[in-house]
């Protein structure tokens, strides 16, 4: 019987610059072919932690933005009742959605479908300005951006940049806008 040492064996070309790496290159090789799968792993899982996080995020302002509809939806009730007059109604909705708030430092504003503001608690010096050639640094007009889909859509979130409460420079935000048709207001 004819045994063959390993030596004398056919190996493949790639089994051959393998063996004539040093041990460090072999061990380096082999970690990185174990860290690299590792790491592709990890930055998939943000990816989907982020991309969750967002979603729930986007959840909880329509869901805040509902709340403070209900408080229109109840103000146009006394109007309808007869108990208050449009303009009274209206004054007390704007009143009690001026004093919403909810996480840390975020609050809801009333514009209409032609972009006037018609409340911000924040800024209430552009209360009935004409904000229809407001634009955000990217070029966006935010305000006919939030009549808009209130007008077509009923309701939706907008991506934007606006300065957020203590800030002075913009920093993206999203908002989600919905449609108050009786009086034809936007609330955000």
């Amino acid at each position: 019987m004819h045994t063959t040492a390993p030596s004398d064996l056919p190996r493949d070309p790639g089994v051959r610059l393998f063996s004539r790496l040093r041990f460090s290159t072999k061990s380096l090789l082999a970690c990185s072919l174990l860290l690299v799968p590792l790491l592709a792993l990890l930055v998939w899982q943000g990816r989907q932690q982020y991309q969750e996080a967002m979603a729930a995020h986007q959840r909880a302002v329509q869901h805040h933005v509902e709340v403070a509809h209900k408080v229109l939806v109840w103000a146009q009730g006394l109007e309808a009742s007869g108990a208050l007059p449009r303009a009274a109604a209206q004054q007390l909705a704007k009143a009690a959605v001026s004093q919403l708030r909810y996480g840390q430092d975020d609050y809801f504003w009333i514009n209409d479908l032609q972009a006037r503001m018609v409340m911000h608690p924040v800024k209430p010096e552009l209360d009935g300005k004409d904000l229809s050639g407001f634009k955000d640094p990217n070029g966006l007009h935010v305000f006919q951006r939030f009549a808009e889909v209130a007008r077509n859509d009923g309701q939706g979130l907008v991506a934007y940049q606006w300065p957020k409460p203590g800030a002075a420079a913009p920093q993206d935000k999203i908002s989600y806008v919905k449609a108050f048709q009786p009086w034809g207001w936007v609330i955000g």
